[in-house]
C-alpha cells in the first residue's frame, strides 16, 4: 500500500455487519463466563445481553412499590373507623333507658332513648290573684291555695313527669306496675265477682260438683263469666284434700296407689269452653283431678303460668285428711280406713279434728303451697280467691289467700236465692261476710260443731 492509496473506510453500522461465530474450540473454552460476568468487555465478541438478577427478574421494585401504597391505604381506612366509632359511642345526655316491668316472665329490658324536653317551670305557676277587703267587720270564707314552689315543680317533673312516677300501675318507673319500669310485679284492676272484687287477668276455677251443690253452679258460672268471659272452669267432686306420707295424691309428686278416688261428681268439666292452655292441662291433668278432687287440682295448678288468679266454689265441708302410710299395717279391709290418720280438719264427727300427729317431714307439702301463692306478690304466682256457701275454708287454704293477697268471701246468700251485697270500697264493710287477708295476722279457723 502507498501514500497514494486511501484507507479503507470504516465498517457501516448496520444490523447485517456482524461479526463472524467464534470457533467451536473457541466457544468451549468460554463456557460458564457469561455466569460470572454482566456485560462483555467487547460487544463485537457476542450478543451483548445482560444477565439480570433475581431480584429484578421477580419485580421487587414494583412490589415495594405496591406495598407502600397498600399501607398508605390501610392507615387512611384505619383511621376513619376509629373516628367515626369515637363519634357513635357518644351518648346523648339527655337520654335514657328503661327497663322491662311486670309480670310478662319479666323477663327482658328494652332500651329507648328519649329526649326529654323541659317545660318552662314559670309558665306552669300561676300568681293567684289577691282577694282584699277594706271593710274591717267583712267576714270571707277564703279557700285554701295550694302554694307550689318552682323547685317543687321540677322536682316533681324529674320524678314523676316522664317516667310515669314510681310505685305500680301501668308505665315506667319504679315499682310493681306492667309494661315498661323496674319491677315485676302485676297490677290488674279488680272485678267485682258475687260481692269479691278479683284482681286478675286470667282465671282458672274450680266448682265442687257434688251433689249438694249442683243447684249453684250455673248461677255461679255466669257471675264469673259476666267479668271473665276467657275463664277456664273445672268441675270435679268435692273439694276433698287427702295427702299420703306427705304427698298430695293425684298431685305433681304423686305416684303409686291411692287410697281413694272421687271422680266428676254430677257434672263434668265442659271442654267446649276450656281455652287452649284450659284444654292442654285438662288432657294432661284430667285423670289426677279425677283421683285427688281439688288438692290435685291447687298442687298442679299453682305451678301453672297461664292464670293469674286461682277461685274455688264450695260449701268447703270436705277438709284435708292425711295418712301416714310407710311403716303402719292396715287393720282392716276399709278404703282409707285402715291406716293412721294424722292430720283432719273437715267437719266428720268420727275422726278427731284439728288433732295434729305429722312429723316435720309430713307437713313440708303445706308450706309449699304457702310460699307458691306468696309468690303472687311478685307476680311470679297466681293470687288464691275463695267462695264458700256453708263453713269457713280450712286453715291451710286462708294461709294461701293471705300470702297471695286474694279473699275469702261467704256467699251464704245463694243457699235462700238472693243477690249479692252492693258493691263497696272495703270488701270488710260489705254487707256479706269476709275474711281479712292480712298475711300478719290471718283469721282463726274455727270448726263446725
Amino acid at each position: 500500500m502507498t501514500d497514494a492509496t486511501p484507507p479503507p473506510p470504516p465498517p457501516e453500522e448496520s444490523h447485517e455487519a456482524l461479526p463472524p461465530p467464534l470457533p467451536e474450540d473457541d466457544l468451549a473454552a468460554t463456557e460458564g463466563y457469561e455466569e460470572e460476568a454482566f456485560e462483555l468487555e467487547d460487544p463485537t465478541l457476542g450478543s451483548g445481553r445482560l444477565k439480570r438478577s433475581f431480584w429484578s427478574r421477580f419485580g421487587g421494585e414494583g412490589f415495594i412499590v405496591s406495598v407502600a401504597i397498600h399501607t398508605v391505604l390501610v392507615l387512611i381506612a384505619a383511621f376513619l373507623i376509629i373516628s367515626v366509632t369515637k363519634d357513635s359511642a357518644k351518648k346523648d345526655p339527655n337520654a335514657f333507658a328503661t327497663g322491662a316491668g311486670g309480670g310478662s316472665a319479666g323477663d327482658k329490658a328494652k332500651n329507648y332513648e328519649t329526649k326529654v324536653k323541659m317545660k318552662n317551670v314559670k309558665t306552669l305557676a300561676k300568681n293567684a290573684a289577691r282577694i282584699t277587703s277594706k271593710s274591717s267587720t267583712a267576714t270571707i270564707a277564703l279557700p285554701d291555695m295550694q302554694v307550689s314552689s318552682n323547685a317543687s315543680m321540677l322536682s316533681g317533673m324529674l320524678s314523676g313527669g316522664s317516667s310515669k312516677g314510681f310505685g305500680g300501675g301501668a308505665g315506667g318507673g319504679i315499682g310493681n306496675g306492667i309494661g315498661i319500669g323496674v319491677g315485676n310485679g302485676k297490677n290488674f284492676v279488680g272485678r267485682p265477682v258475687m260481692g269479691a272484687k278479683i284482681f286478675a287477668q286470667r282465671i282458672a276455677v274450680y266448682m265442687d260438683a257434688s251433689g249438694s251443690m249442683t243447684s249453684y253452679l250455673d248461677k255461679v258460672e255466669e257471675a264469673i263469666r259476666r267479668q271473665f268471659p276467657d275463664a277456664d272452669v273445672y268441675m270435679y267432686n268435692g273439694i276433698f284434700t287427702y295427702v299420703q306420707d306427705g304427698v298430695v295424691m293425684g298431685g305433681e309428686r304423686f305416684k303409686g296407689q291411692p287410697i281413694r278416688t272421687f271422680g266428676t261428681g254430677a257434672r263434668e268439666t265442659d271442654v267446649k269452653k276450656l281455652t287452649a292452655s284450659g284444654k292442654n292441662i285438662f288432657k294432661k291433668y284430667d285423670d289426677n283431678f279425677k283421683q285427688g278432687s281439688v288438692g290435685a287440682w291447687l298442687d298442679i295448678m299453682r305451678m301453672q303460668k297461664s292464670y293469674d288468679a286461682l277461685v274455688l266454689f264450695s260449701d268447703f265441708e270436705d277438709g284435708v285428711t292425711q295418712y301416714r302410710m310407710k311403716g303402719e299395717k292396715a287393720d282392716r279391709n276399709v278404703q282409707g280406713g285402715g291406716f293412721p290418720i294424722v292430720y283432719y280438719d273437715g267437719i266428720r264427727t268420727d275422726i278427731a279434728r284439728g288433732a295434729d300427729n305429722r312429723k316435720p317431714a309430713e307437713k313440708a307439702w303445706e308450706q309449699e303451697w304457702v310460699n307458691s301463692f306468696a309468690a303472687a306478690k311478685n307476680g311470679q304466682g297466681p293470687r288464691l280467691y275463695l267462695f264458700s256457701t256453708e263453713q269457713e275454708p280450712q286453715p291451710l287454704l286462708a294461709k294461701c289467700v293471705a300470702a297471695s293477697g286474694g279473699q275469702v268471701k261467704m256467699v251464704t246468700w245463694l243457699r235462700t236465692g238472693g243477690q249479692p251485697p252492693p258493691e263497696m270500697d272495703d270488701p270488710a264493710m260489705a254487707g256479706d261476710k269476709a275474711m281479712s287477708t292480712d298475711p300478719v295476722a290471718p283469721k282463726t279457723f274455727k270448726p263446725a260443731r
